[in-house]
């Protein structure tokens, strides 16, 4: 009877608050908001609706020891192809089968392509650059190593284990920026991961599940049955809203400007420190490329990423972070550039003064139309750094490169 008790009243509870939303979304004269807000860049193509299919089918998450996660599995789709390694294929040509040159992208979901289709995303426009450039019977490998919320020491890390696999690149490009800033703020401290809470609550409830110190039998088993029962209670939604009502949440306490500026330059320059040691080590060159934001753009804004732009305005949160972008920008530039002189790219002023429609949604995911201008950011160096790769390269006994999964070259599609 308990239990019917709190199903009745959580479905109550939920279907108020369903309804509640529905309301509020209505305007005056019974006309719905959405109806008139700005078109979406990327969810009004005709391509869409089968691309969201293909995203949530294959956005699943699987541990991944020292990086936390990636791609649960490989996946085949019209528009998203994970592969079986779980990185985003790249579609580029498998022959001749020792490439010239290999490249390695790191990031986060920007560089993995969310709202991009395969053929679109930044490493698939970077290959076929490549491909032009390493001219008939040669080709360069491009892997795309970006997942959903890696930071820049995931990357780092991701490297590590690559190269500990004996899996080794010529040119190695570490994209991002948004998901440094995000975490910093997030967390109160740089060089965390994303969501580092929830990290450290699974970890807890592992060990309440495991109860280290006692033998199994039907005490611990009885243990771990009322540790799930209360975490299950604590998911329902009119415990959580009668929890808020009794123990009201402090207001976040957000780093400043300055202090969360200071500390991302910090540690992005310190792991630009030991990813140059690696590279004299294992004979790589790195590119590291600060991504341009929708928090800092200095482009012609569309309607819809005016209402973008509205809603970081609105936010104590988002404010904060479009604070911190600016503030980061000059002391990378002074920071970065002496370590890695001609090797550090601040894209952040790509799309100044352009129309192009560049941004999805307000954590700056991109359009397909903004891809080839990105590119065209990092490009000459990327261009430089390769072709001296390939000048030098010995063209019938490269090394061979373990763990590379190929896709064969498909029909690119056209642009928005």
């Amino acid at each position: 009877m308990t239990l019917a008790v709190f199903v009745l009243a959580e479905s109550c509870y939920r279907v108020q608050s369903t309804a509640r939303d529905a309301i509020g979304r209505i305007g005056s004269g019974g006309r719905d908001k959405a109806a008139v807000a700005p078109v979406h860049p990327v969810g009004s193509q005709p391509w869409y609706p089968e691309y969201a299919k293909e995203f949530a089918a294959s956005e699943g998450s699987a541990w991944r020891q020292y990086v936390y996660f990636r791609r649960a599995s490989a996946y085949h789709g019209r528009y998203i192809n994970i592969d079986s390694l779980r990185h985003r294929v790249t579609p580029q040509p498998s022959t001749p089968a020792v490439p010239a040159a290999r490249v390695f992208f790191f990031g986060g979901s920007t560089l993995w392509g969310s709202f991009l289709r395969d053929d679109h995303t930044i490493p698939a426009e970077a290959s076929r650059r490549l491909q032009a450039l390493a001219g008939p019977g040669s080709r360069v490998e491009v892997t795309n190593f970006g997942e959903t919320g890696h930071v820049f020491t995931q990357g780092m890390l991701e490297l590590m284990l690559q190269l500990r696999e004996g899996n080794r690149p010529d040119v190695v490009v570490f994209y991002g920026g948004i998901n440094e800033t995000f975490s910093t703020l997030q967390n109160g401290e740089a060089g965390l991961g994303q969501n580092e809470a929830n990290r450290v609550k699974e970890f807890a409830l592992g060990r309440q599940l495991v109860w280290h110190g006692h033998e199994e039998g039907a005490v611990k088993d009885l243990h771990s049955f009322a540790v799930l029962n209360a975490e299950a209670l604590s998911r329902l939604r009119l415990v959580q809203r009668m929890a808020r009502v009794l123990h009201p949440a402090p207001p976040p306490t957000l780093l400043s400007r300055d202090s969360a500026a200071r500390s991302i330059v910090r540690v992005y320059a310190e792991n630009v420190r030991m990813i140059e040691s690696l590279a004299r080590t294992y004979g790589f060159t790195p590119i590291y490329v600060w991504q341009p934001t929708l928090h800092a753009t200095r482009k012609v804004l569309t309607p819809f990423e005016r209402r973008l732009m509205r809603t970081i305005d609105n936010d104590p949160m988002q404010r904060r972070l479009k604070e911190v972008h600016l503030a980061v920008l000059p002391l990378l530039d002074s920071a970065v550039t002496q370590q890695v002189p001609g090797r550090f790219v601040n894209a952040s002023a790509t799309f100044a003064g352009d129309t192009v429609p560049a941004y999805s949604d307000q954590v700056g995911h991109n359009t397909e139309l903004a891809v080839p201008g990105i590119v065209d950011a990092f490009w000459p160096t990327l261009r430089t750094v390769v072709k001296a790769k390939l000048d030098a390269a010995p063209s019938a006994t490269a090394r061979p490169a373990p763990g590379i999964a190929t896709a064969p070259v498909r029909a690119r599609e056209g642009k928005l």
